[in-house]
């Protein structure tokens, strides 16, 4: 027992000196953006703070915890300080893309919902989230994660702007909105994500979404941009094939049952998970212009006892396996 105690204890240590010293790497990395050491200082500490165990997390909790006399430092922090927020982000996603580098990492594109108390909060309203599970006030933000087998951090975000919020001139005068902040959808700003990805030459492969993200412009978006794709889509999404216009359903129901293949795709509370898949080319419709076709195919998931089927399409400029393509989903 002393034996394994002394073991946990140094891998603890070492773990605590690793992370310690990639805080200090990153805060260097964004020192310059801050117009002022004071605020430069507060961003570790906070930092620091919001991996701690408090039952709540807010700037008064953070301030008591990092032994603050009141939460005025981190207060101004978030409102008042002179931070070159795009500059840190960009240097931050560089850097973690370099950590976790990867030919084949995956950019997953996907949703997160802040509840909120008012639609005075920018991009505050009435809408959907799949995170927080329904209709509710939420403010909404589109991210983008990269995924490698190394590891995966997030490294963008931007917020989601609905239409009727960013036609209110006053709303978004009071909250101090700048005027080349228009209303963009969910993939369109998926597609302006991955566009500074490209342009921060942050080296990934694939692009992975839900239904929100498989429409047909971020599909053409994506290759144009240099990624492959396997971007979910609808049940009544429809295909091009060598006998004609289908929907993936249909298409589904001619796979023979020996083409089903049983991989395992993660490890849940109750041991392994395994699905059904079959992989089935298709056309493509979404080449961009001036680009090769590449291959394109449909992967369907098909659950081992309800039989329910989810569908993917892909597309890649080299072809690759059913396995491949499993993998990438499976990043999600």
């Amino acid at each position: 027992m002393t034996t394994f105690q002394n073991q946990v204890a140094a891998e603890a240590t070492i773990a605590e000196r690793e992370w310690t010293a990639a805080l200090g790497a990153v805060t260097e990395e964004i020192a310059d953006c801050f117009e002022r050491r004071e605020p430069r200082a507060v961003v570790r500490e906070m930092t620091e703070a919001m991996l701690m165990e408090l039952d709540t997390r807010n700037c008064w909790t953070l301030a008591e915890a990092l032994g603050h006399r009141g939460p005025h430092r981190l207060q101004h922090l978030l409102s008042r300080a002179a931070v070159d927020h795009d500059l840190a982000r960009d240097r931050i996603a560089a850097w973690a893309a370099g950590e976790l580098t990867d030919p084949d990492a995956v950019l997953i594109v996907d949703e997160t919902g802040d509840e909120k108390s008012s639609t005075d909060c920018v991009g505050a309203a009435r809408q959907y989230s799949g995170a927080l599970g329904g209709i509710g006030l939420y403010q909404v933000a589109v991210h983008l994660t990269y995924a490698s087998r190394h590891g995966h951090a997030p490294i963008d975000r931007a917020l989601y702007l609905g239409a009727e919020w960013a036609a209110d001139e006053e709303r978004r005068l009071l909250a101090g909105v700048p005027d080349d902040v228009v209303f963009a959808t969910k993939p369109q700003l998926a597609g302006a994500l991955l566009a500074r990805t490209r342009d921060l030459g942050i080296k990934a492969r694939w692009l992975a979404g839900d239904e929100v993200y498989g429409g047909k412009k971020l599909r053409r978006t994506a290759p144009a941009l240099g990624f492959d794709y396997a971007l979910a889509v609808r049940t009544d999404h429809r295909v091009d094939t060598a006998i004609g216009r289908l929907t993936v359903t249909q298409l589904a129901a001619r796979v023979p049952r020996k083409n089903w293949m049983r991989l395992r795709t993660g490890h849940g509370l109750k041991g392994d998970r395994h699905y059904d898949w079959a992989m089935l080319g298709i056309d493509p419709d979404d080449t961009p212009d001036g680009h090769r076709p590449g291959h394109a195919a449909v992967l369907v998931r098909r659950h081992r006892y309800t039989g329910e089927l989810s569908f993917y399409r892909c597309h890649s400029a080299t072809p690759v396996t059913l396995a491949d393509l499993v993998d990438v989903v499976c990043c999600r």
